[in-house]
């Protein structure tokens, strides 16, 4: 008899460590990630905001794979355990049956590479999906050299290159300070730090590092906006308050790294039930104290319960086991990617571009004004959106197109939520956020289409759809 099959998505250090463990436990285990990434992949800014000044090393497969694993002890481990290690390999999409899908029979996840595409059944399915850049827009964001903190450091410590010699960081929590230390052990000079907040977010311990690697730290100051034309030569700031002169600064790089949210595309467009979570300040997957989500077998495996032992819990529950006591609240992360935004909008305005993509500025987009290609006459700011106490994030972007571009809403979907609940005076929670759909990723469709000429569907389209009483009769050839 075969082993049991369990897909892990998301090679992280949680996700080989699950790995690792089921295989210790004798199922038959296919982890899956999409490092490394094609680079055309990465300029899409999926799954991370890489921004547009990526290195030419990139386009190097076969160097960028050997420094993708040499980077990774728990990947290699992974191979050593005979672990089906699935990598440059993206998850884009996963079904089961349901209402509108019943013949799915044997739930599958869909996975495409370079090779092409392939349908895997498993008995469990674990998502390991890890967190996303959250990326607030300021006048020439859009730059090279503008770059989300997930994306800057997998470019730094996985693939071991980087597109910038100076950077400004923005915030100045442990996740700030973190990309800080990385980067000055990789060769590149920290600009500075920049938080709206009077209050520096990190410990004594990383002021007196700031302070002895001589970096200054720009505390109730925000980024009125970056300098440069065809890339990034500066930064200037600004006092929240409006008090005080601009603070030029010298830079070939920003890094936003003010907060990061869970990546729940996947979970979401399953159909897994969500909720939002109040100290997280993020929509989350509903899950039972063993960390299954509301679709059976879908397992949510997350640092946020790291202190919980996820990895145990979701393991004794494939053995059967049905004793996991209740997860302990989560640590609240703090309200930064709202004081940025409040920061960002009321020093910088409603002029500024939100969604790169489609061009629409922040106006725009809270007055509900229609795409520019519909013409001005049908500008009309519609007030009445929100009345209600809740606001439909779907519903405004298929009314202006904000989230509707390539990168699927990665960059801006977010701070268009912040903003929206900042219009309406309405807590996050009260935004229902747009929704996700299968593909999760921006892919090339040749990749995932079936084959033309694909003979199981030829030899079946005569027949169907037909009547069972048709069928069961002996008739044929399809309906007039």
């Amino acid at each position: 008899m075969s082993a049991r099959k369990v897909v892990v998505v998301g090679a992280s250090r949680l996700g080989c460590r699950f790995a690792l463990s089921a295989r210790a436990q004798g199922w038959a285990v296919t982890l899956v990630d999409e490092h490394p990434q094609a680079l055309k992949s990465m300029a899409l800014d999926a799954p991370y905001f890489y921004g547009a000044a990526l290195p030419a090393a990139l386009s190097d497969d076969g160097a960028m794979l050997d420094n993708v694993l040499g980077s990774d002890d728990l990947l290699m481990e992974c191979i050593e355990q005979e672990v089906d290690l699935r990598i440059g390999t993206i998850a884009w999409g996963a079904f089961h049956n349901a209402p509108n899908r019943r013949n799915i029979g044997t739930p599958k996840v869909a996975l495409v590479n370079a090779e092409g595409n392939e349908l895997i059944d498993y008995d469990a399915l674990v998502l390991a999906t890890g967190t996303r850049d959250f990326v607030p827009s300021f006048k020439g964001w859009d730059l090279p050299g503008v770059f989300g903190v997930k994306g800057g450091s997998m470019l730094l410590a996985r693939y071991q290159v980087s597109g910038a010699t100076r950077v400004l960081v923005l915030g100045s929590s442990p996740l700030a300070l973190g990309f800080a230390r990385l980067a000055r052990d990789r060769g590149v000079e920290i600009a500075g730090l920049v938080d709206p907040s009077p209050t520096f977010a990190g410990s004594a311990g990383d002021a007196a590092w700031l302070k002895a690697q001589g970096i200054a730290v720009h505390l109730g100051h925000v980024i009125a906006g970056a300098d440069g034309v065809d890339a990034v030569r500066g930064a200037r700031l600004v006092p929240v308050d409006g008090e005080g002169a601009a603070v030029q600064v010298a830079c070939d790089g920003i890094c936003m790294a003010i907060a990061t949210l869970p990546n729940v595309e996947l979970p979401s467009a399953m159909g897994c039930r969500m909720a939002f979570d109040d100290a997280l300040g993020a929509w989350m997957p509903e899950v039972t104290p063993a960390l299954e989500t509301s679709v059976p077998a879908v397992y949510w495996l997350s640092e946020a319960d790291a202190a919980a032992d996820p990895v145990d819990r979701i393991l004794s529950s494939l053995a059967g086991k049905d004793d996991a006591p209740a997860l302990p609240p989560h640590t609240a992360t703090g309200d930064a990617a709202a004081r940025w935004v409040a920061a960002l909008s009321g020093t910088g305005g409603m002029d500024v571009v939100l969604c790169q993509c489609e061009g629409v500025t922040r106006g725009d987009f809270l007055n509900v004004a229609p795409p520019r290609y519909l013409g001005h006459e049908l500008r009309a700011a519609k007030t009445h959106l929100g009345r209600d106490g809740t606001v439909d994030q779907d519903l405004s972007k298929r009314m202006t197109r904000v989230g509707m571009g390539h990168c699927q809403g990665k960059r801006c979907r977010d701070e268009a939520a912040l903003l929206l609940a900042g219009h309406h005076g309405l807590p996050l929670k009260a935004i229902r956020p747009a929704s996700y759909r299968f593909p999760v990723r921006p892919l090339d469709m040749a990749l995932i289409a079936a084959p033309e000429g694909d003979a199981y569907t030829s030899g079946l389209w005569q027949n169907w759809p037909e009547p069972a009483e048709l069928r069961a009769a002996g008739g044929g050839g399809g309906h007039a």
